[in-house]
């Protein structure tokens, strides 16, 4: 129970369904963050440092989730999720959930990563409560990424 203007504990529901999640991130402190946060929910975190990794990884093994850093050099969050999309399309292997991972969170950029293939934005920095809202709702059994879009 929480008094008021306390806000309520994020449930750690990552943790008992066991998610295996795929980051990509660059920046050596938002990596440690990520590491951090997710490990207190359980999370089996595989950090890879840009989307050309993330696409490498994404292909040797499947993953519950990947989180997507936006700008990162070798290949950017949009050109990996295009190309996780693409591969997906001509293999005919299950939908990863992507979530982008940015501070770029205008209501056009959002639009670009959605277009580009992810299921949900997530601002930086993060927030704790969003970002397990967004993980729970893109690995939710029931989830229709198509319908989210809409």
């Amino acid at each position: 129970m929480t008094t008021a203007g306390e806000a309520p504990a994020p449930a750690p529901l990552t943790a008992e369904r066991g998610l295996k999640v795929l980051a990509a991130e660059d920046n050596t402190v938002n990596q440690l963050v990520l590491k951090t946060l997710l490990h207190q929910l359980g999370v089996d975190l595989t950090v890879v440092d840009d989307g050309l990794e993330a696409v490498e990884a994404w292909g040797r093994e499947p993953w519950d989730l990947i989180l997507m850093d936006v700008q990162m050099p070798r290949m950017d969050g949009p050109g990996a999720a295009r190309a996780i999309r693409a591969a997906e399309a001509m293999t005919g292997r299950a939908r990863t959930p992507i979530i982008a991972l940015t501070a770029n969170v205008m209501t056009h950029q959002v639009a670009e990563y959605l277009g580009a293939g992810m299921d949900r934005c997530v601002a930086k920095p993060l927030q704790i409560g969003a970002l397990v809202e967004a993980m729970t709702a893109v690995t939710s059994p029931d989830y229709d990424a198509q319908a989210d879009a809409a």
